[in-house]
């Protein structure tokens, strides 16, 4: 596709990389690329802080946060997360796997953060490393020379009548499920067996445990999905349920969300023992048809970092793990580029192969917890310590083999194979 030409002004300041998007996977990246010397630019279209889901880290993120310098302050603000807990509704069975028991146990714990904080922390630690940051700001089309990404035209929200174009060698989409390159020029396609609508708010008062296990996701499994309770420090606990696509079928029409909501937690009543009492403080909100998969994850001059190329359930808390992790990745990837003078394709296949041996090891075990097998061996009472491990293991997010892919992870690929989705 020849690049368009579009009124407004020219910038050419010397930036290596244009970054759409001041998420995680974003800011990461900027930020890895800063330690780097290389010159980057973010464009968000919102003013941080704001609202966001996806609220449970995994520990082998913090892998990241040591090498930005950044641990030390999410330590300080956000409640350490030592495990996950599953409850199982229909049978009262419960499994608690601490992190602290998976084959490489380095990372004893992750963090449960409100994302209005841990997003703005992560993009003014960007900032503050050597990244540039416009905030306000939406790439509207991605410029391309032929087949090759050379840019951005941009808007700046505050000054609507102001509309730029923007060059670098490199251009990384890391807008999140707005997904605006795969939406333009990439095919997409849902995952199999995984059309859920999450429903979510937040309480204060709901039940937490008590000692270090306070800071645990707390999982119920109920006929239609499952519930989460996912601690903040001080006493907010964010509250959410993801639900099959015939379950919300049952929604009345006209009958409100919050009502729906509610009518959800009645069909568990271990879930809704957990919220007894306590105050829902925000509007119930919902995000339907979680999961899908872009065909490509890299091209000349462009890549997607996080969702922006493919989105999982939220079982397994993979979100802000995967966006984090890859963001790390991308920078390597780029700034090894930028060094051959190379920003083809080629130069990033290693990267999109990497990114997805992770995602597929994730899916293919989110796959086999809807389809009910990996559901059974959580609950397994005389569960083998080895495969505890491995089950710990991946719950931890130690997801990313770069250089040595453990024979666990090998049993998880093969125990669990991954059903991937056909593009048309």
């Amino acid at each position: 596709m020849e690049r368009a030409r579009y009124p407004g002004a020219m910038e050419k300041r010397g930036w290596d990389v244009l970054i759409l998007g001041g998420g995680p996977g974003g800011s990461t990246l900027a930020a890895s690329l800063a330690r780097r010397g290389r010159r980057a630019l973010v464009l968000e279209r919102e003013r941080f802080p704001r609202f966001h889901i996806g609220e449970s880290l995994l520990p082998r993120s913090r892998e990241v946060f040591e090498e930005l310098g950044v641990d030390e302050e999410l330590d300080r603000r956000f409640l350490r997360k030592y495990g996950a807990r599953f409850l199982c509704g229909a049978t009262g069975r419960e499994s608690t796997y601490r992190f602290a028991e998976s084959f490489e146990p380095r990372f004893h714990h992750a963090y449960q953060v409100e994302r209005a904080e841990f997003d703005q922390v992560l993009l003014e630690h960007a900032r503050k490393l050597g990244a540039e940051v416009r905030e306000e700001w939406e790439a509207k089309d991605v410029l391309f020379d032929g087949s090759r990404a050379v840019g951005v035209r941009a808007k700046n929200l505050r000054e609507p009548s102001e509309v730029v174009e923007l060059f670098a060698p490199i251009v990384v989409d890391a807008t999140g499920r707005d997904t605006l390159l795969a939406s333009r020029t990439r095919r997409k396609a849902s995952i199999t067996r995984l059309d859920k609508t999450a429903l979510f708010s937040h309480y204060r008062g709901a039940f937490r445990q008590s000692g270090q296990d306070e800071g645990n996701i707390q999982i119920v499994i109920f006929e239609h999905g499952w519930f989460w309770f996912i601690p903040f420090r001080g006493d907010v606990t964010s509250v959410g349920v993801v639900v099959s696509s015939s379950w919300m079928q049952q929604k009345q029409k006209g009958e409100p969300l919050e009502a729906f909501y509610d009518r959800t937690f009645a069909r568990s009543p271990l879930a809704a023992e957990l919220i007894a009492g306590a105050e829902r403080l925000r509007p119930v909100s919902a995000l339907a048809d979680f999961s899908y998969r872009v065909d490509q994850l890299a091209g000349d001059g462009w890549l997607f970092v996080g969702d922006a190329g493919g989105f999982l359930d939220p079982l397994f808390s993979t979100g802000a793990h995967l966006a984090i992790k890859g963001g790390a990745l991308a920078a390597e990837a780029i700034d090894q580029a930028l060094r051959a003078g190379d920003v083809s394709r080629a130069s990033f296949v290693a990267y999109e192969a990497n990114v997805r041996y992770a995602v597929d090891l994730f899916l293919g075990v989110v796959q086999s917890f809807y389809a009910g097998q990996f559901r059974e061996t959580l609950f397994e009472p005389n569960q083998r310590p080895t495969i505890r491990k491995i089950i710990t293991s991946m719950l931890s997010g130690d997801v990313f083999h770069v250089d040595r892919r453990p024979p666990w992870a090998s049993f998880l690929r093969d125990h669990y194979p991954a059903e991937l989705p056909t593009f048309a």
